[in-house]
């Protein structure tokens, strides 16, 4: 099985966003176990006839992905890609339209971006204001797409090359504005890849619904795909 796993914070909460240390060091195991390769989420992209290799993502940028998610990463030798919300950095991940609901994170600053890309980490785009980007004109959509891609090009000397959808929200537009800037842009749609779906709507599996050892052990393995399926169907009956 070929698959993107997406994270966002690493701590002990329990909330929706989180994953324990404990659950990221014994899902990276896990996949092991399962004969499945970690490996850079470009390398996955550019060598598609390569079959069970997985890749780590993180969305936002929370303080915890240093603090919790790299060493337990490190000392697996387990690389990771960290999709950046720019425009909150040194502050918390309560951006415009977050419900007021949601578990409140610091965010990183650039100094452990930084470390993180020094490390070998991949440091891709996330928006400058984690937006509904449907809901900006084409001119808005641009510049929140820009403003993230020259912060990040100019702290880090590299231009993104993929991009995660906020709230894994797209609609046409927003699809083709992405194509213009990103060779891949990620989605939230729970599934693995099939090598069939179009680069500006990836999909990924979202490790809140992997932390258990009973999923995780069974990891790639015969039935494992109903798994996703049925996380995927429980989401969209919510959300109807």
């Amino acid at each position: 099985m070929r698959a993107v796993l997406t994270f966002h914070g690493v701590d002990d909460s329990g909330s929706v966003l989180s994953v324990s240390s404990d659950a990221l060091a014994g899902l990276v195991a896990g996949v092991r176990a399962a004969n499945h390769e970690i490996v850079p989420q470009a390398e996955l992209m550019e060598k598609p006839e390569i079959p069970d290799r997985v890749a780590l993502t993180f969305d936002d940028g929370f303080r915890s992905v240093h603090d919790a998610a790299f060493p337990v990463l490190r000392d697996a030798d387990a690389p990771a890609t960290l999709f950046l919300t720019t425009g909150f950095l040194g502050s918390d991940n309560h951006w415009p339209g977050q419900p007021g609901c949601a578990p409140r994170f610091s965010m990183l600053d650039w100094e452990y971006v930084e470390a993180l890309h020094g490390s070998g980490w991949a440091i891709e785009a996330h928006t400058g204001r984690h937006l509904d980007l449907r809901t900006l004109g084409a001119d808005e959509l641009d510049a929140e797409l820009a403003v993230a891609d020259e912060a990040i090009e100019a702290r880090l000397g590299r231009r993104p090359e993929a991009f995660a959808y906020p709230y894994g929200y797209h609609d046409e537009r927003v699809r083709e504005r992405a194509s213009r800037r990103y060779r891949w842009s990620w989605t939230t749609r729970l599934a693995a890849l099939s090598g069939g779906e179009a680069t500006t709507m990836l999909p990924r599996l979202d490790a809140f619904y992997l932390r258990s050892p009973h999923v995780y052990d069974r990891f790639g393995g015969s039935g494992f795909s109903l798994y996703p399926a049925l996380r995927r169907f429980l989401r969209e009956v919510r959300g109807s």
